[in-house]
């Protein structure tokens, strides 16, 4: 029986809101791995500065390993539910640690992300604006790019996909608890 709900899906699809309240619905314990790579790394955009992207994913991949075992160390229901990283799906052995539990999809489109990320300033993927002298892509453009080279991945790992465009966190951990039981766990 799975002792972990994993969370999976873009930046900015509401996985550590969602996150926390579905814990709080199964009266249970949330680990966000965004989070633990913080605490012992720096904040992202300091990660992203000293060593780009592969020193994060590396971080992300270490703060999943840690989570997973954290939920497989448990006895006891109700299961532990881990907020993962954005690109954690990206790397082959972080797969294989989601297949371990029940791994849930948040999708969502561009033009929710739109205005979810207006003015954000901590993802560093989607860093930067364009102007009339760049041909830098936007941060929406960015965020589409790698949406789409993702997609396949998400829907790949998951036991349950979630439309979340139009739910608030509280429906969408109702619906994922729904899910949970119906598959027997």
């Amino acid at each position: 029986m799975s002792r972990t709900i994993f969370l999976i899906g873009p930046m900015a699809s509401g996985k550590s809101a969602v996150g926390a309240q579905l814990a709080r619905q199964l009266g249970t314990t949330m680990i966000d791995t965004d989070e633990l790579v913080v605490q012992e790394h720096g904040t992202i955009k300091e990660i992203f500065a000293a060593g780009g992207e592969p020193a994060f994913r590396a971080f992300e991949s270490e703060a999943l390993r840690q989570a997973a075992a954290a939920g497989d160390s448990r006895e006891a229901t109700p299961p532990l539910v881990i907020a993962s990283g954005g690109g954690a799906v990206l790397a082959p052995h972080n797969r294989e640690l989601l297949a371990t539990g029940f791994t849930v999809y948040l999708y969502i489109d561009a033009q929710t992300v739109a205005k979810r990320i207006a003015g954000d300033v901590v993802r560093p993927l989607l860093a930067g604006a364009p102007d009339d002298t760049t041909q830098e892509p936007s941060p929406l453009e960015t965020w589409q790019n790698i949406f789409t080279t993702r997609t396949h991945i998400y829907e790949g790992c998951a036991d349950l996909t979630l439309d979340v465009r139009t739910q608030n966190p509280a429906e969408i951990a109702e619906a994922i608890i729904t899910a949970y039981r119906d598959a027997g766990h």
